[in-house]
């Protein structure tokens, strides 16, 4: 017969089950896992971070992008390519001064078609990691094209 302090595993009463003893190798090893395996983890969070920005920049210099474009796209005579550019440069200095630096407008085309590169260097998280930033829009000029069959072109508008 069993006797009042005596129970039966499971009914959660009486004293706390024992461990088993550790041998004397096994000592420590958690803390020594948890110290090795501590910065491996910290790199695999930061890197996942550092894409999460590039992304972000990658966005913010297709916005820059599409401002230049649609002033080059929208003045048919002048100076579109510096005034496309100043756009696009300032646009991406307003919405993302942190995410993305260094950043060059190149306006590119001609009577029909125009485009604008952006580039520059998304914000660095990890060190000595720098990440570079390429993005293009564009699009045909907004000139009056009639509907005949000479009528492809703006050139015979200028």
């Amino acid at each position: 017969m069993r006797s009042g302090r005596e129970t039966s595993e499971g009914a959660g009463t009486g004293p706390p089950a024992r461990h088993r003893p550790l041998r004397d190798g096994q000592r420590g090893a958690t803390s020594l896992e948890l110290a090795l395996l501590t910065p491996v983890l910290l790199f695999v969070i930061l890197l996942v971070v550092q894409f999460a920005m590039v992304y972000h920049a990658r966005h913010i210099a297709l916005a820059a992008a599409q401002a230049g474009a649609r002033v080059a796209r929208g003045q048919e005579t002048g100076d579109w390519q510096s005034a496309a550019r100043s756009r696009a440069e300032s646009y991406a200095q307003q919405i993302g001064p942190n995410i993305i630096t260094g950043v060059v407008a190149t306006p590119s085309g001609g009577v029909d078609e125009r485009f604008v590169d952006v580039e520059g260097q998304a914000i660095t998280v990890i060190p000595f990691m720098s990440l570079h930033v390429h993005q293009r829009a564009g699009g045909p000029t907004e000139c009056f094209r009639p509907d005949t069959d000479g009528g492809v072109s703006c050139e015979s508008q200028q």
